[in-house]
């Protein structure tokens, strides 16, 4: 997918130069007869070369006619209000200029594209598509309680929906993360979602998994002898990870490997994660020891409050 996505690329970007040559032939007449001239001294000097390698001052004649062409090109185009390289190939990316390779090795822009279609593979099955804010409820979350005293759950989620919301218009690199706490059905999992959606929208690359799957996918990977992606590196350089329902996964060393070296190269690169949980942060500290708690206390805390509200939205629909 990687390989036809640059293909794309250089047959608009050969399009948009097509384009350009045909407007500036237009207003500048004189372009379509210089450009014969240069086709021309290349031809020459190309025969040249073939008879006679060592025809030097030939060479450098036919050079300098072919430099001074290029010379008065540009001046016309300036001239006539274009920019003097209007006329050059159109390239996305100017290191390997659309070739893929560059200093004899895939060209980041290929492995940019490598890793969102990877990424998108991982995310098919989220459902981020169909978690936005606005289809966020922050009516389902009370203002008083089951005996008419006031309840500050509403209150609490007001402020964690507009801080979510903000990280995810302002998302940038490098930034904290976030650790969503709070019981089951309380809309952590939609959140975070809704952050990642927008994140998408804005051109970054995002990883959502829960902690189960993704683990068991780490460590099928690990054990493997039949080549296949390599998710844990996915989810060390994605722009933005989210790991949902830490804790729900299998307690064993190589899962608490696994997300120390997440967790932690992650920050290093500054890229961040959003991790949510149903544990509280004595049991985070207690399950996963000081090494893992301690960079993941670093993240922004966010405690979610209210009651289970799927019942409601299942009542609502």
């Amino acid at each position: 997918m990687a390989e036809n996505e640059l293909n794309l690329r250089r047959s608009k970007n050969a399009e948009i130069q097509k384009e350009h040559i045909e407007k500036a032939e237009k207003i500048i007449p004189q372009i379509k007869e210089m450009k014969k001239k240069l086709a021309a001294g290349g031809a020459r000097l190309s025969t040249i070369l073939l008879r006679n390698g060592n025809a030097g001052q030939s060479v450098k004649e036919i050079c300098a006619e072919n430099m001074e062409i290029k010379r008065q090109m540009k001046q016309l185009l300036v001239d006539s209000g274009f920019d003097e390289n209007y006329l050059d190939p159109v390239h996305s990316c100017e290191k390997c200029k659309d070739t893929g390779i560059y200093e004899g090795k895939r060209c980041s822009c290929f492995m940019n594209d490598v890793q969102r279609f990877q990424c998108s593979d991982l995310n098919k099955a989220s459902g981020m598509s169909l978690c936005s804010f606005d289809s966020f409820d922050i009516s389902f979350y009370p203002e008083v309680d089951a005996s008419g005293k006031k309840d500050n759950a509403r209150k609490t989620m007001e402020m964690i929906f507009s801080y979510c919301r903000k990280y995810a218009q302002d998302f940038h690199l490098p930034n904290n993360g976030i650790l969503m706490l709070g019981a089951t059905g309380l809309g952590k999992t939609h959140l975070s979602l809704a952050v990642g959606n927008e994140v998408i929208k804005r051109g970054y690359s995002v990883i959502y998994g829960s902690a189960p799957n993704l683990f068991r996918q780490i460590e099928k990977e690990h054990f493997s002898t039949v080549e296949q992606i390599d998710t844990e590196s996915l989810l060390w350089d994605c722009d933005l990870l989210i790991l949902d329902d830490l804790g729900a996964e299998f307690d064993s060393k190589f899962n608490q490997a696994a997300l120390y070296n997440i967790i932690n190269t992650r920050m290093n690169k500054g890229n961040p994660s959003i991790v949510s949980t149903n544990l509280t942060l004595s049991e985070i500290q207690e399950r996963y020891g000081e090494r893992i708690s301690s960079r993941i206390f670093t993240m922004e805390k966010l405690p979610f409050r209210g009651k289970d509200i799927r019942p409601l939205k299942h009542i609502q629909k």
